[in-house]
């Protein structure tokens, strides 16, 4: 199997980094700075935010080299960037739903009683919860659909996949909550 030129000259900079060169990451960086701004972008829609989860993924980047298993570097980057965006998109969220918690819906008149509000976070908290039961490989596409809000090609995108393998396991996700959930576990 043939690479790329890129490809070689990336496994030559990681090479270095291993043994500690620091002109070898700075080059790491500088070339994949714009894609890894680029997908978590895609995913925050937030310059600031992005710019924050970029410098995040090389920072698990740098942590994460040891375990890289040459797979395709760009990819193997995107997936991490992708990971970190959503985990600062979660972060953000629980931010709001913090501030905007019972006490400041009750006084806003947006939940009708404190009793309310805790049965909405528990049956939120037991959708996550069935979420974890799937089968991994299912797992985040249905989060990035269902929860995040995603499209088919959004997903395919951060996970430089093809836009039908996403329609395929969200598809077999469905097919598996169908048999394995049931309505009253909500």
């Amino acid at each position: 199997m043939r690479r790329g030129g890129a490809s070689i000259q990336d496994e030559l900079l990681i090479k270095k980094i291993k043994t500690g060169n620091q002109q070898a990451l700075r080059l790491l960086i500088e070339r994949y700075k714009h894609h890894v701004f680029k997908v978590t972008m895609s995913v925050l829609h937030d310059e600031k935010a992005a710019e924050d989860a970029a410098q995040e993924t090389f920072i698990k980047m740098v942590d994460a080299l040891p375990s890289y298993q040459h797979q395709g570097f760009k990819t193997w980057l995107g997936r991490i960037a992708f990971h970190k965006a959503i985990d600062s998109r979660r972060k953000q969220q629980r931010m709001k739903e913090d501030v905007s918690g019972p006490y400041h819906e009750y006084h806003h008149g947006q939940v009708d009683s404190a009793e309310e509000q805790v049965l909405l976070q528990e049956r939120k908290q037991r959708i996550r919860d069935q979420i974890e039961q799937l089968p991994e490989k299912l797992q985040f596409a249905v989060r990035c659909y269902y929860l995040e809000g995603m499209s088919y090609a959004e997903i395919a995108n951060q996970l430089d996949l093809a836009e039908k393998t996403i329609e395929v396991r969200l598809y077999r996700a469905r097919k598996w909550m169908k048999a394995h959930w049931k309505e009253d576990d909500f």
